[in-house]
């Protein structure tokens, strides 16, 4: 573990050059990291589609983040791995969280063989009212051996 992150890996392969990866702690360390990376050539052509995720909970309480995501220099935001009560990566990837005082959901990611396909699944295990779930993909379409940088051409405002 560094900074109190757990940064053992995981990965899940789609047996046709494609696949899910990352770390326990879902902190993202490797451009090859990602949530679905899709073999466009079979097996070579690589693209990473979604880079990871953003999740968190709206609670009567507030929000609770789930995901944390690494910015440089070394800073790590918001705080959702502190969140993960346990890890398992048989049968696929599978975290247990405590978002809060009795709140526990279980978060999965599965990978369908022969498919450039990746699930990711939440469940509350314990009932709650006012609980809502929100998921933010972090979409990417480049090369795995690439990264994504400022592109001040990009136009971010709106357009009627």
């Amino acid at each position: 573990m560094t900074d109190g992150l757990d940064l053992r890996e995981w990965l899940e392969a789609d047996g046709l050059g494609g696949f899910a990866s990352g770390t326990v702690s879902g902190v993202r360390t490797r451009r090859y990291h990602a949530l679905l990376l899709a073999a466009a050539t079979p097996p070579t052509g690589r693209q990473v589609l979604v880079n990871g995720l953003e999740v968190w909970l709206e609670t009567p309480m507030g929000v609770v983040a789930l995901s944390s995501q690494r910015y440089l220099p070394d800073v790590v935001h918001p705080d959702g791995a502190s969140r993960i009560a346990a890890f398992s990566p048989e049968p696929w990837p599978t975290w247990r969280l405590r978002a809060a005082e009795g709140l526990e959901l279980e978060h999965e990611v599965l990978v369908q063989r022969g498919a450039p396909l990746a699930l990711a699944t939440w469940r509350l295990v314990t009932p709650a009212d006012g609980v809502r779930l929100c998921v933010r993909p972090l979409l990417s379409g480049r090369d795995y051996h690439a990264l994504h940088h400022e592109n001040p051409v990009f136009r971010l405002a709106p357009r009627s």
